[in-house]
């Protein structure tokens, strides 16, 4: 991201009691989620209309524009992949 762009963190949570796989494409890059577990991508905020999601039963995929710069976040806010 280019210094000064501004971005965001979108959620993607595994409702209470449940499990979901969230895959970010084209990279392939998968987290298993569980139970409230959330994940999140951090991107430029010029990049949301362009992100395509597709839901499934127990399951998200995420397809961004390939090449970009983005990272995974943790409930924590911990950084724990970039691509």
């Amino acid at each position: 991201m280019s210094k000064g762009e501004q971005v965001v963190d979108l959620k993607f949570i595994a409702a209470r009691g449940e499990s979901i796989e969230v895959c970010f494409e084209p990279v392939g890059t998968a987290f298993s989620l569980s139970d409230g577990e959330a994940v999140y991508l951090r991107t430029a905020i010029s990049n949301v209309a362009s992100l395509e999601i597709v839901s499934w039963p127990n399951g998200i995929g995420v397809w961004v524009p390939y090449p970009g710069d983005y990272a995974i976040i943790d409930s924590k806010g911990n950084e724990i992949d970039t691509f």
